[in-house]
């Protein structure tokens, strides 16, 4: 989504953060921009590189780049998402979902292809 075009047209001032996926922004293409400060920097909770084994876990860096040698790259290992009770209210919203299916209810977030999302 975000390539080397996108990436060479970010302003100077630029702060990309990424708690997505790793492969929704190019990812030589953003090392070599925070490398030369054409963005000032980046915020990142994501892996483009994982590990191939539970035994390799500790030792799999999250790239092929050194992003974690940048001063202006700030890493999280892909905790965004994680935050005080939201297992908690995941379970209601999908307890939600499946008792409105079960009961022949309007599913809550249905899905609309004609929009997309």
């Amino acid at each position: 989504m975000l390539g080397r075009a996108q990436i060479a047209s970010l302003s100077p001032g630029c702060v990309l953060v990424n708690v997505a996926r790793g492969p929704i922004v190019d990812e030589a293409a953003l090392f070599e921009a925070l490398q030369q400060q054409r963005i000032f920097a980046a915020g990142l909770d994501v892996w483009w590189k994982y590990p191939d084994s539970k035994e390799s876990t500790g030792a799999t860096f999250p790239s092929s780049l050194p992003f974690h040698e940048l001063p202006n790259v700030v890493m999280s290992p892909h905790r965004g998402g994680h935050v005080q009770d939201t297992e908690l209210l995941r379970m209601r919203a999908l307890a939600q979902l499946l008792n409105a299916a079960a009961l022949g209810r309007e599913v809550p977030n249905k899905v609309d292809l004609q929009n997309g999302y």
